[in-house]
């Protein structure tokens, strides 16, 4: 949404993160754990429905994941894109890691079939966001953010050129998408975190290099070191085809993925410092 006191913090953090090392140069720790930034915030009990999403003459389903109990209007809200022929469920611990730092997150499950319209699937991620705001009690009214993987990455990256409100984007592997995410990303003005795998032989991290590129500061590029496409989602279906493999454990990648986007939605949203890079990551910065 617009840009709060706490958001405008945020940005400026983002900004002066840069200068822990030389603008877009390497900053790497080897001493930290890979899962040092998921324990960076205590986790809270989730809830996990489904839901329809019902706005615009628009109607689909989406996996609804949020902190249990009622704290009205606290959270920040998070809509999650799926990748290509993806089911939400294969993001369920993603989504559950999120929620359980304190936000509301939202992963419509439309645009699911071979043929997927791009432009429609990121204006869901932000239907999807409108929809939490006004049917969820604990949802926040000015705080919200775009994620996704590999074709949903693209889309949250079209979503936030599209709607300047939204706050915040990480994505996963983001792929170029019709219409093109690269374009996108130049007319983009808030934070965006780009992770990628090293060995990602399905969207080629130079795929994703040339979106950040083309983003203006700030943004964080990480790449996961042995990290592959396949390695984000939580099993791999049509026994296996179309998927690719790397050096690392899908459960060792998956941990460093959650604490990442855990770690840059606390520092969006909650002022978190800049955590430590865990080992297994490379991280660039502008």
């Amino acid at each position: 949404m617009k840009r709060t006191l706490a958001g405008i913090v945020a940005a400026l953090a983002v900004a002066l993160g840069s200068t822990l090392g030389p603008s877009a140069a390497p900053v790497a720790a080897a001493t930290a754990a890979p899962t040092a930034l998921v324990a960076a915030a205590a986790a809270l009990p989730v809830t996990t429905t489904t839901v329809t999403v019902k706005i615009d003459g628009r109607s689909f389903s989406a996996r609804l994941v949020q902190p249990s109990g009622s704290a009205p209007r606290t959270y920040p809200v998070i809509a999650f894109g799926h990748g290509f022929l993806q089911s939400t469920a294969q993001y369920a611990g993603t989504l559950n890691s999120i929620a359980s730092r304190g936000y509301v997150v939202i992963a419509p499950n439309s645009e699911g079939g071979f043929a997927p319209d791009h432009a429609r699937f990121a204006d869901d991620l932000w239907r999807s966001l409108r929809w939490v705001r006004s049917t969820q009690p604990n949802a926040s009214l000015t705080l919200d953010a775009v994620a996704g993987h590999s074709m949903g990455g693209g889309a949250a990256v079209v979503a936030a050129d599209r709607y300047p409100d939204i706050d915040s984007i990480a994505t996963l592997a983001a792929a170029q998408t019709t219409p093109s995410a690269t374009a996108a990303a130049a007319g983009i003005a808030v934070g965006a975190l780009f992770v990628v795998g090293s060995a990602d032989t399905v969207v080629a991290p130079a795929t994703t290099r040339g979106i950040y590129n083309a983003k203006p500061s700030p943004a964080t590029f990480a790449t996961i070191t042995g990290g592959y496409h396949c390695g984000f989602i939580e099993s791999t279906a049509f026994l296996g085809v179309g998927c690719d493999r790397g050096s690392i454990s899908r459960s060792a990648q998956l941990s460093i993925t959650r604490g990442l986007l855990g770690a840059w939605f606390d520092r969006a949203f909650k002022g978190a410092p800049v955590p430590p890079v865990p080992s297994g990551v490379v991280v660039e910065r502008k």
